[in-house]
């Protein structure tokens, strides 16, 4: 399994059939349609605010208003919002900062959903998607992947699951990952591995080799979810944006720069 978790965070797009590529664009147009609608409730709006108060860098966005932030503000908000998958505005942000396309995207996520799959019902199967998809987006090494996980496993809201803990999380596996990409000495930084019990239930989980026994197992109808996020965006952002996201997710490939993807 340590051999399978290297792959997964060096996975590129290419690793992925034309088929597989849907199946995460759709989870992907999935969650920005919830962010969307969920985003212009008053808590998070006001949430927003608070950490747009802060100032810094615009880096990524912040679904509830709609404005540019720093990535690690960003994930704090974006995961604030609602309960999706932890992988989900923890790699955005990292893709965003780094001002990578849609296929850097895909990968990511690719990687970062597959990992939570095979820990199956673990209550760290999340956490992990995470930590490989940011990975996987900060294009870490071996050094870089124990420093980023020597800072969140050591971290005491690392078994956070859900509200503003789980939100400091996503802003601490922002912070941890951009870190980690640098060389820092041991006086510096605490290299970690992965938890023995965890490896032990992706190995139960699934033996198999490949990145896609998630993609191979769930079955996503195209039109549903397209309907789904124009009903929830419908409001939320102009009318003719919703059509714009659509277009945009299902070409993610193409997309250059998805910073550039949010300005639109």
């Amino acid at each position: 399994m340590q051999r399978w978790l290297e792959r997964a965070r060096e996975a590129v797009w290419p690793m992925w059939s034309y088929e597989e590529m849907i199946q995460i664009k759709l989870l992907f147009l999935d969650y920005l349609g919830k962010s969307f609608e969920i985003g212009q409730l008053e808590e998070s709006v006001r949430l927003a605010e608070h950490l747009e108060a802060f100032g810094g860098e615009e880096q990524a966005m912040l679904f509830a208003t709609g404005n540019m932030v720093s990535a690690p503000q960003a994930a704090l908000g974006n995961a604030a919002i609602h309960d999706a998958p932890l992988l989900f505005p923890t790699v955005l942000a990292a893709i965003e900062l780094q001002n990578k396309g849609g296929k850097e995207l895909t990968a990511a996520l690719g990687a970062g959903l597959e990992a939570a799959h095979r820990l199956g019902d673990h209550p760290q199967a999340q956490l992990l998607g995470a930590l490989l998809g940011v990975a996987n987006a900060f294009e870490l090494d071996e050094d870089g992947w124990q420093i980023l996980l020597g800072a969140v496993l050591n971290n005491r809201n690392f078994n956070a699951s859900s509200g503003m803990a789980r939100a400091l999380l996503a802003h601490d596996l922002i912070v941890a990952g951009a870190l980690a990409r640098d060389e820092w000495s041991d006086m510096m930084t605490e290299r970690g591995e992965v938890p023995v019990e965890w490896l032990q239930a992706l190995q139960l989980e699934s033996e198999e080799s490949g990145l896609n026994s998630f993609l191979n197992a769930i079955d996503l109808n195209t039109d549903e979810i397209v309907a789904t996020f124009r009903a929830r965006s419908a409001g939320k952002i102009p009318a003719p944006h919703i059509e714009y996201y659509i277009d945009a997710v299902m070409g993610l490939e193409d997309i250059c720069c998805v910073p550039l993807f949010y300005r639109r």
